[in-house]
């Protein structure tokens, strides 16, 4: 290796390590805030809030690898060039593709560690969070359940808590207002109840809310003088939160797409209408397996002609540009994953949206850069 390339790859990867790191700590901290509040509030034991932390650690390096890269890329570049270190190197007879393909190479050995990574690590600990999550849960139902407050973390229900006894979780004064699919045929469905509580059943990791003498209303909304009313001593609300819960028959059927690896979004895929996972979530998620991996090199190729087009501010002007390009990335990613979840959006250009417009912002400014001494030369002439 050329000490050129020894020279590059070391500062991008210092700086894209510094970078790794502020970034890591600044979205763990917005973690840890809310983590401090199970310990504080709801009496959870400090182990097993630092194992959620733990668990959502790959979540977060996912996102901040390929932010760290581009600042790596920006500041080492736009340095070069304010301290006529670049300058100097194409006074040497050093061609530009000498001094950016180290960086590239560097993309892309990351960019393979980071499929492996979010194709393994991150589905495993996104699993394992949700299991441990749902353990702390089912003993404590107090994180989630507050009294006086409308409750709309469970699907298909909000809920009502008049009051709550802290020690034992049991519940009293109980309203729950099913949500409505939409359809106006469908009467509107109020469950009251004097009391209950959470119970859960460790064989189905099944999770519900056991209700006890009260009834339950419907309503047309059409005609909403129709009025019918259902007693009960005892009722069963299944919950769910947003996934999180299911009342499945064993721990592996709780993986929703974002815990499966890339061959089990396939082998899902092929069961065709006999999955359980929705298609298009399907295939956006074994899109985005590969394209956020692949937006280290992205952000390598609009990264290192823009920090070599830095004429004034250095570090500053680079800090800059990564904002800018790290934000108008993830507005475009989020815009497609929107479309493609609802699938008015092609699956492969939704995800990758963001990646070919680097790409080919980044290509563009190489190509100017490579004809600008002959169009210098040109307009002497």
């Amino acid at each position: 290796m050329k000490i050129i390339d020894r020279y590059i790859i070391k500062e991008v990867a210092m700086v894209s390590l510094v970078g790794f790191f502020i970034f890591t700590f600044l979205l763990v901290m917005n973690s840890l805030f809310v983590m401090s509040d199970l310990v504080i509030k709801y009496g959870i034991s400090i182990i097993k809030v630092t194992e959620l932390l733990f668990l959502l650690l790959p979540s977060t390096v996912a996102v901040t690898v390929p932010m760290a890269f581009l600042v790596g890329i920006l500041l080492t570049y736009s340095r070069l060039v304010q301290d006529n270190e670049f300058h100097g190197m194409q006074a040497s007879g050093i061609s530009i593709a000498s001094i950016t393909m180290p960086a590239v190479y560097l993309s892309l050995i990351v960019t393979v560690g980071m499929v492996l990574f979010n194709n393994y690590a991150l589905p495993y600990s996104n699993l394992n969070y949700k299991k441990l999550y749902f353990d702390i849960v089912k003993k404590r139902s107090s994180i989630i359940i507050q009294e006086h407050t409308f409750i709309n973390d469970f699907d298909n229900y909000i809920f009502y808590i008049g009051g709550k006894d802290s020690k034992n979780d049991s519940l009293k004064d109980i309203i729950v207002f099913v949500k409505n699919s939409g359809d106006i045929n469908q009467p509107a469905k109020v469950i009251l109840s004097r009391e209950g509580e959470i119970i859960s059943d460790e064989k189905s990791l099944r999770l519900a809310l056991k209700l006890k003498k009260g009834t339950i209303q419907l309503s047309s909304y059409t005609d909403p003088n129709q009025l019918s009313q259902i007693l009960y001593d005892t009722n069963y609300v299944d919950l769910d939160i947003q996934g999180i819960l299911r009342s499945k028959s064993s721990p592996d059927d709780l993986k929703s797409t974002r815990e499966m690896t890339g061959e089990e979004l396939l082998a899902e895929m092929k069961k065709g209408k006999d999955s359980r996972q929705d298609r298009n979530w399907l295939n956006i998620e074994l899109q985005k397996k590969l394209s956020i991996p692949f937006a280290v090199l992205a952000f390598a190729l609009a990264g290192i002609p823009m920090g070599l087009m830095t004429k004034k501010g250095g570090r500053i002007m680079g800090s800059a540009l990564s904002l800018v390009l790290i934000f108008i990335y993830y507005i475009l990613l989020s815009i497609g994953q929107n479309y493609g979840y609802n699938g008015k959006m092609d699956y492969f250009f939704a995800v990758w949206m963001p990646n070919i417009f680097l790409a080919l912002c980044g290509l563009s400014i190489f190509a100017y850069m490579l004809i600008q001494p002959a169009i210098k030369k040109r307009a002497r002439l």
